[in-house]
């Protein structure tokens, strides 16, 4: 097949508030455009099973920065660990994507952001975390579904808001390519 023509086309849809992904094979969209496939996210605990498209753009980290969980297993760690009092060493980001518009600092990698209580990590990191994790997702799935697609046959789009800067899409690329 022909480098131009992937097998599968998929879209990180990074949200403030949700994100998902969507994929089209190429046989499909050669029969139907508008045949589009999602991943689909199941929630846990705390939405008694809930099947969704999209997931929280909530990331968890550890102590020492490692990524632990992103989206609704995210929320439900962070939710435990609270719980138990356990939390205060962990890095926990919701709707973080909106910090890259809304800094006073010019965009580098050395930009930081900050959790929910206020401890900082390299921004770069935590996108770059989020974004592999759902790529992960997608791939997993087509593996377990027996798809035979292989990371060369894929193509990625990530979407960005158009109210973004050229610095800030530059930032979101320079995430993807970290991972």
């Amino acid at each position: 097949m022909p480098s131009n023509r992937k097998a599968l086309v998929a879209a990180i849809d990074f949200g403030t508030t949700y994100s998902g992904i969507a994929f089209s094979y190429r046989h499909d969209y050669e029969n139907d455009p508008l045949k589009v496939s999602s991943n689909k996210w199941t929630a846990g605990y705390s939405y008694r099973g809930l099947e969704s498209l999209k997931t929280p753009t909530c990331i968890l980290f550890n102590k020492d920065k490692v990524f632990d969980s992103f989206g609704y297993e995210a929320e439900d760690k962070y939710s435990e660990l609270a719980e138990e009092e356990e939390h205060e060493e962990w890095y926990y980001f919701k709707r973080f994507k909106m910090s890259l518009f809304n800094t006073e600092e010019p965009l580098s990698k050395a930009l930081k952001i900050k959790s929910i209580d206020g401890k900082e990590m390299l921004a770069l990191d935590v996108f770059s975390a989020a974004i592999k994790f759902l790529r992960g997702q997608l791939r997993q799935s087509l593996e377990e579904e027996g798809s035979g697609i292989r990371e060369t046959d894929m193509g990625w789009v990530l979407t960005v808001p158009a109210i973004w800067d050229d610095p800030a899409r530059q930032f979101m690329r320079e995430a993807a390519v970290r991972v």
